[in-house]
């Protein structure tokens, strides 16, 4: 009874590993994509840690009421619809559980698809086994499975063959419990897990290649002070060949450089945001994408307020490091202010608030003018913090947004304004 009861145990894990991985590979078969939800906004409806299945439609097929997930900058919304524009081809959303409705509308290139289903809680399940460790628990949950699923046939092979050298005669009752054989399990379990490890290989594969891809680039294009140069002023510290960087690709708008750090980047626009999302500069699919500029704002970075997107990398590539600002001490005040470098401007910019904020936030409103709108925005941001700065921020100042995924499952913004400028 014993040894039956860990034979079940172990087929159990099996068992379980497997419906847990199931659910994260099947539907992409038959054109779903998954997404969890990280975020109440959409109460009760999809309450959060749940998995959503998205199937991609024809925007013009939506109907107000329908549930979609789209891009917003670098992170996927699942919101309601509540309006559309048939003729400027725009969305109006509004997640179920906010009083307003999102500050953005939606274009039609920005929508992924239709939210079709979900399953509560399975999407925290999705999140742990999308990690290196997530998969190395399932791995050995399915070993530890197989063993315990077989751990009787061990003893009868070896223990008893080479040991006690006791022969058992098969039964019918015996032949009939090998039906089930864990061995099926292992295989089927071990096909999904290593599949989903070889991903994680590509993954990190792709990480090397567009570090290897962007370190070209940045020694190609760019000229860096000594790192022990004294007396420079902000101007001498990086330059940059905009003009021929262009010629490699027509949409680098311009180049950032936050003070003493490794987030030295071009700067991508495309009207429609997913472009550089998964892109690189060299128009080539990039797990780590490019660092880009709002669709809405102008290309030239003229408007009142500019949102740049970047990912936050493992490896700290993109945005990676901006996580410092709020988990290390005294890295605000070694890394103030970064530059945006044009083909015809260099601007430098005085970091004023950084705080966390939901992926549909108020925050990710643009254009702006110099108005009272803009100011009551301005006074927002700061009130979100207190940053000892230079001047006090108006909505004559230039304010640029730099955007990227939080660990805690929220979007990280650092915002600055424009403290100084010379013409190339």
């Amino acid at each position: 009874m014993h040894k039956k009861i860990i034979k079940k145990l172990g087929i159990l894990l099996m068992v379980l590993v497997i419906v847990a991985c199931v659910p994260l590979t099947l539907p992409r078969l038959f054109g779903y994509q998954e997404y969890t939800i990280i975020s109440g906004s959409m109460e009760p409806k999809l309450p959060v840690g749940s998995l959503v299945f998205v199937k991609h439609v024809n925007p013009h097929d939506l109907r107000v009421k329908d549930i979609i997930a789209y891009e917003s900058g670098d992170a996927v919304v699942t919101h309601r619809i509540i309006s559309l524009d048939l003729k400027s081809k725009e969305i109006i959303t509004k997640g179920d559980a906010n009083n307003v409705e999102d500050a953005s509308p939606v274009t039609y290139q920005k929508v992924l698809g239709k939210v079709t289903g979900h399953v509560p809680l399975l999407g925290w399940i999705a999140k742990a086994l999308s990690g290196a460790l997530g998969k190395i628990i399932a791995v050995g949950v399915l070993l530890a499975g197989v063993y315990l699923s077989d751990i009787g046939e061990f003893k009868e092979k070896y223990l008893d063959k080479y040991f006690i050298k006791i022969h058992k005669v098969k039964t019918h009752k015996d032949a009939l419990k090998k039906k089930v054989k864990p061995k099926t399990f292992l295989i089927l379990g071990l096909i999904i897990i290593f599949g989903s490890l070889t991903g994680m290989g590509f993954v990190f594969w792709g990480y090397e290649k567009s570090d290897r891809l962007y370190e070209s680039i940045e020694e190609k294009y760019t000229k860096l002070s000594p790192e022990d140069a004294k007396d420079i002023s902000w101007e001498e510290e990086i330059d940059v060949d905009i003009k021929s960087l262009q010629k490699l690709n027509p949409d680098v708008v311009g180049w950032i450089y936050v003070d003493g750090t490794d987030i030295i980047y071009p700067i991508l626009h495309d009207e429609d945001d997913g472009t550089y999302l998964r892109t690189a500069i060299d128009k080539e699919y990039s797990k780590a994408g490019s660092i880009f500029l709002e669709g809405y704002n102008l290309p030239d970075f003229s408007d009142s307020h500019n949102i740049i997107y970047g990912h936050n990398m493992k490896d700290l590539s993109m945005f990676g490091t901006l996580k410092y600002y709020k988990s290390k001490d005294s890295y605000y005040e070694k890394h103030k202010y970064f530059q945006i470098i044009t083909a015809d401007m260099k601007r430098r910019y005085e970091i004023f608030s950084y705080f966390d904020t939901e992926p549909a936030s108020w925050v990710y409103a643009v254009p702006y003018y110099d108005n009272e709108d803009f100011q009551s925005y301005i006074d927002k941001l700061e009130a979100s913090d207190n940053l000892d700065v230079n001047k006090e921020v108006t909505s004559s100042d230039k304010v640029v947004t730099l955007s990227t995924c939080s660990t805690d499952d929220k979007r990280f913004t650092v915002h600055g304004y424009q403290v100084d400028c010379t013409l190339e």
